[in-house]
């Protein structure tokens, strides 16, 4: 999962947390990663991306990934029109001006909300602490699969014959449908390609930011 901290920006996880379940499970695999589904919104603000997830109605979420210091998550919002809406765009922008004066706002009364991460996405997204752990390992996993299919240049049809699954189940990897994969489906997938897995079990400090 993302190597660089997240921060939540204004009511963004709040808003992404209104999601439904499924979307919040997809969401939380692409955030720092390339996402499946995404384009780029210049009119936001150079840099700043959208993913989309199309389940459930056509839910969005603005983010800054390209500050070295971490992941910002401008916006979340579902979608009514085919067209962005002139209010989702302005509070995009809004937030994104805002990092350049961070410091400042903070000491402010106006200033915007910032929320850190827990350290676990899907915590940050409403999941139960049990839930997250299990998305979590199940998301890091379903990455290193991935990783190896590619550093393979494994096509689907050859990737499904050396997975021994069907096409349409690699497709469904590629695309990060997390919530379609067990632990264990995903760790003998990895022998397949020549991966051992090792459990390392250690203290969680986890914080729960309201």
């Amino acid at each position: 999962m993302p190597d660089k901290p997240l921060i939540w920006l204004g009511s963004s996880r709040r808003d992404i947390r209104a999601f439904p379940a499924l979307v919040r499970r997809l969401a939380g695999f692409q955030q720092g990663l390339e996402p499946d589904d995404w384009k780029s919104m210049q009119t936001v603000r150079p840099g700043v991306r959208e993913i989309r997830v199309h389940i459930a109605g056509a839910h969005r979420e603005f983010y800054l990934a390209t500050r070295a210091d971490a992941i910002y998550v401008l916006h979340a919002f579902e979608k009514k029109t085919q067209k962005t809406s002139a209010n989702d765009l302005r509070t995009g922008r809004e937030r994104f001006g805002a990092l350049a004066k961070l410091r400042q706002q903070l000491a402010k009364r106006n200033a915007v909300r910032v929320t850190p991460s827990t350290g676990n996405v899907f915590r940050d997204l409403g999941f139960s602490n049990e839930e997250s752990e299990h998305l979590l390992v199940r998301a890091d996993l379903l990455i290193q699969l991935q990783k190896a299919i590619a550093s393979k240049g494994l096509k689907q049809a050859e990737a499904a014959r050396v997975l021994r699954v069907t096409q349409p189940r690699v497709s469904d990897l590629l695309r990060g449908r997390i919530d379609l994969f067990s632990t264990d489906a995903l760790i003998d997938m990895l022998a397949r390609v020549g991966i051992g897995v090792r459990l390392v079990v250690k203290s969680a400090r986890s914080r729960e930011v309201a």
